[in-house]
């Protein structure tokens, strides 16, 4: 019953297919469902803005905070728990796994889709693009360090287990490369 809404990416048209289903056809699935939408969808800083995909920004601050492995990592760990708790990763609810795991490959695939743009991984201030090659390969940096990369540097690779299995499960479609790509990052 859910498959259209977790294949689509646009927030409006997700909530769109979310709201057609009939009111007498809504269970405690379908609450679920809803809720994980609110709570991607959410606007977390009040600043009024709407259709915000927080859990995607969320994905780029754990990328960004994989890098900062050296420095600070005592702060850089405790900010990694609280973007975990965010995204329900402490969610030990068997009947939620399958839909949370849906939600972030979900997510996976909004962010790889932003991976084709003509300046993602440009180098030079963006004199220089990236060729299609060099955009798969740093996809899959990108995907490693969001999720087993700093579920490893922090110590967390058990609570963010699913959410490591969703995000590689999607990369792996992505491109064929990705597979060998993403064991040479774990290895």
């Amino acid at each position: 019953m859910y498959k259209k809404y977790f294949d689509e990416l646009e927030p409006k048209k997700r909530l769109e297919i979310l709201n057609s289903i009939p009111e007498n056809e809504r269970d405690d699935d379908y609450d679920l469902v809803y809720k994980l939408y609110h709570e991607r969808y959410s606007d977390h800083d009040n600043k009024g803005r709407k259709n915000v995909d927080w859990w995607l920004w969320r994905c780029v601050c754990l990328q960004m905070l994989c890098e900062k492995r050296t420095f600070f990592r005592k702060s850089r760990d405790r900010e990694v728990m609280k973007i975990s708790d965010e995204l329900l990763m402490n969610d030990t609810e068997k009947s939620h796994e399958n839909f949370l795991y849906l939600e972030y490959r979900n997510v996976a695939r909004r962010y790889l889709s932003t991976c084709k743009d003509p300046n993602y991984a440009s180098s030079l201030l963006g004199f220089r693009r990236a060729n299609d090659e060099e955009k798969v390969y740093r996809a899959c940096s990108d995907i490693w360090q969001m999720s087993k990369g700093v579920a490893k540097f922090s110590g967390l690779e058990g609570k963010m287990s699913l959410w490591c299995k969703a995000l590689r499960d999607e990369l792996f479609e992505y491109n064929p490369i990705c597979r060998s790509e993403y064991e040479r990052l774990d290895g």
